[in-house]
């Protein structure tokens, strides 16, 4: 994103706020910005909405995080940057996971995707597969959400050069594959042992690429905390008395950093330590804790690791009722796994719709688009004539012929010729309205078919067309483009002609035009 001012310095400031415990800092920053820019549509607007969306997303607000989300959307679709579409509307899943209001994920997971695979901006596209893969990780589609990261950990791309999304990124990857090999544990399916530990070491892998990311940007503060925490949760190979020792550290900095959530979830691997090391009592008590001052607007699949080791560590203590709990949890866990892989295959089932609705869209469209100008090719003309013929509404027709494409070829070869037919096509586009359909019938002719032009519509627009194309020869370095003559002729049914002859009579006045214009050059 481009640098205006200073302006993208402070929501990159206020981005890093709001993802290392300091959220509330953070809106009021990006909100006083967001009143210095101004309602006009920019990038920056757009970067500064989605600040507020995360802020607020950290923040536990989600009225002011949707609210954030639709500002982002609107400025997303004024600039025509569908990277921040995809990214505000990954936001609003999550806010609407997070607070259980509904919604229709699935639809919104759709329209994350198809956004994503629109933008080219590398920064924002790795930012929309953060957060598709954060609202996958959310619906437990682990198979989904782990490629997103990946895809975003690969280039470590960033549109505001945040110099922690390497590690956020890592970080990210390191706690879903924890989080899918606990819900493999939570099963009791022996079968699913290798996998289990699968996860496990790729978890732990991340996690170290995270601290070595933490320490080669010299983060300070929240990163270093997350790091080690992750590090000594995954690492079943490690020293758990070691492990305890961070562990603790860890909770404690994080709780007075105001990450409850985070802070909970090392409390739950602390306990872990504890019962590894068969000091029960300590287990129970940093179970309990994690329990106690859980959110309660924490991620489900969280909730679910804080509850279960409670359950088991009390289990463990030879509770009867505990041992009898646990079973129980683990036949929940089977129902809900079920449930998963039911959600799985729905929104694999959407996205491929989706996209083979794309892939249709895209093949009915290179079927009438002419490759060289981008506009309508001679089906297109034909089929909007057809519709006109069978609608019964008036409709005019606009013949328009290059003067001088020969001379252009023959002087400056076939590229430049080319060149300025595409400079035609666009011109045309730029004077047309959006629902005009403008074609190029062949060799060096294009039509425009206006659709119920009113007394002066096909009128004006000629002389639009006229104005651009003289302004473009005027202002035009390169000789062939100096060079851009056209020759125009209209005819409209609402003169008598019948549809079916419009295209004839308006060929015919257009070179009616092009005879008088040579008589008079002569």
């Amino acid at each position: 994103m481009r640098e205006t001012s200073g302006v993208t310095a402070r929501i990159a400031a206020a981005m890093t706020r709001a993802q290392s415990g300091s959220p509330a800092e953070a809106a009021l920053e990006i909100n006083e910005l967001l009143a210095e820019l101004g309602p006009e549509p920019s990038h920056e607007r757009a970067a500064a909405e989605y600040v507020r969306a995360v802020a607020a997303h950290h923040a536990t607000d989600s009225i002011e995080a949707l609210d954030a989300v639709d500002g982002c959307i609107r400025v997303a679709r004024a600039i025509d940057e569908p990277g921040w579409e995809a990214n505000a509307i990954a936001v609003r899943i999550v806010t609407l996971i997070r607070t259980g209001e509904g919604g229709d994920s699935v639809a919104d997971l759709v329209a994350a995707e198809n956004a994503l695979s629109r933008t080219r901006d590398l920064g924002l596209a790795a930012w929309a597969h953060t957060g598709l893969g954060y609202a996958y990780d959310l619906l437990r589609l682990y198979e989904l959400c782990i490629p997103h990261f990946e895809l975003a950990a690969e280039g470590d791309h960033d549109p505001l050069g945040l110099p922690e999304a390497p590690t956020i990124n890592r970080l990210n990857l390191a706690e879903s594959s924890l989080r899918w090999a606990h819900e493999l544990e939570r099963l009791g399916d022996p079968s699913y042992d290798e996998e289990i530990q699968e996860r496990r070491r790729a978890a732990h892998r991340w996690a170290g690429e995270a601290v070595d990311a933490i320490l080669a940007a010299d983060l300070l503060g929240y990163w270093p905390m997350a790091g080690r925490m992750w590090l000594a949760a995954s690492n079943d190979a490690g020293d758990a008395a070691e492990a305890a020792v961070i562990l603790k550290d860890c909770r404690d900095q994080l709780a007075k950093l105001g990450d409850l959530e985070l802070a909970a979830i090392a409390g739950a691997y602390l306990a872990r330590a504890y019962l590894t090391l068969g000091r029960i009592d300590d287990a129970m008590e940093a179970a309990g804790r994690s329990a106690s001052e859980l959110p309660p607007t924490s991620d489900p699949p969280v909730e679910a690791l804080i509850r279960h080791t409670a359950v088991q560590i009390v289990a463990e203590s030879g509770d009867a009722g505990a041992s009898s709990g646990l079973q129980y949890a683990r036949a929940i866990s089977r129902g809900w796994w079920a449930e998963r892989l039911r959600g799985l295959y729905a929104v694999r089932s959407a996205l491929a719709n989706h996209e083979l609705s794309i892939r249709h869209d895209a093949e009915w469209r290179a079927a009438r688009e002419d490759p060289l100008t981008g506009v309508g090719n001679r089906r297109a003309l034909d089929e909007r004539m057809s519709v006109a013929r069978d609608s019964g509404r008036s409709v005019a027709v606009i013949a328009i012929d290059v003067d001088n494409l020969k001379v252009v070829n023959d002087s400056y070869g076939h590229a430049c010729g080319d060149e300025v037919l595409r400079r035609v096509g666009q011109l045309l586009k730029e004077q047309c309205r959006a629902e005009d359909v403008v074609a190029r019938a062949g060799g060096d002719e294009f039509v425009v078919v206006l659709d119920n032009p009113d007394e002066r519509g096909a009128g004006e627009l000629v002389e639009r067309i006229k104005t651009a194309a003289d302004r473009e020869a005027a202002q035009a370095l390169a000789p062939w483009f100096a060079m851009l003559r056209l020759s125009v002729g209209q005819a409209s049914s609402t003169d008598g002609t019948s549809v079916s002859d419009l295209l004839t009579e308006a060929d015919r006045r257009m070179y009616a035009e092009k005879r008088r214009r040579r008589r008079a050059a002569q």
